[in-house]
């Protein structure tokens, strides 16, 4: 073991009993750094995630404007920095010796995905161009979790993008921005630290059952929260017959 890599497995001791960061060595990209992504990213850094073989990727394109504060992992320093800088500089100050690469714009075909990919971008629209253009049947990325929120509900989804019927469950949950009601991500005056907070915590405990099975079969897949009544639902997704 490294010695980066022993102060990290330290420093994230009280995670190892639901996530040890030695045995999982898959790429872990986070494409939104805003409300949700900026939350999930710094939490992904305390569990260990960030070793050699567990890279962080950053990816966004906009700027920290001082409204964010009010919901984003940032500080009022980083007003007019971009967001995946911001972002860099508090996984840093948390752990020196994290493996984090940045890179600033939108995603497109171009982009490399691997591994794990969490989406938390704030329109569907936007949720719908990656998972078409990026996602859906890239054999090198083996697990997505897209998350979903307004001021009283979160939602997040964790499946396999080359399974074929994980992917239709998933378009029939996509709609338009114009037929959405507030569910669109992290912007906006619904987007409250609170449901940002609750929102990121469903999609990091999907991230844990996947990093313990090494599949996004036979879990729950879609778990939709009611932070206003105490209320979960939670539903597991068909596979391909075939690859059972």
């Amino acid at each position: 073991m490294t010695d980066s890599n022993e102060a990290s497995v330290e420093f994230a001791a009280r995670n190892r009993a639901v996530f040890n960061p030695l045995t999982f060595s898959h790429p872990v990209h986070v494409i939104g750094c805003g409300g949700m992504g900026s939350h999930i990213a710094v939490a992904l850094a305390r569990m260990g995630v960030g070793l050699p073989q567990s890279p962080i990727y950053l990816h966004d394109f906009d700027m920290f404007e001082e409204h964010n504060l009010a919901n984003q992992y940032m500080a009022k320093d980083h007003i007019g920095w971009s967001k995946i800088k911001a972002v860099r500089r508090q996984l840093k100050d948390i752990r020196p010796d994290i493996v984090v690469h940045t890179r600033r714009g939108e995603i497109d075909r171009q982009i490399e995905l691997s591994g794990v990919v969490f989406v938390c971008v704030d329109s569907m629209d936007a949720r719908a161009t990656i998972m078409e253009t990026c996602l859906e049947g890239c054999k090198e990325v083996e697990c997505v979790i897209e998350t979903r929120m307004d001021a009283g509900a979160g939602i997040s989804h964790c499946f396999d993008p080359n399974n074929s019927r994980h992917c239709d469950c998933w378009w029939e949950q996509c709609y338009s921005d114009d037929e959405t009601d507030n569910m669109t991500g992290c912007s906006g005056n619904l987007s409250v630290i609170s449901a940002v907070w609750g929102t990121a915590s469903l999609a990091l405990k999907q991230f844990e059952a996947y990093a313990r099975t090494g599949t996004a079969k036979r879990m729950v897949n879609r778990v939709y929260q009611d932070f206003d009544f105490p209320m979960v639902r939670q539903t597991v997704w068909p596979t391909n017959p075939y690859w059972d």
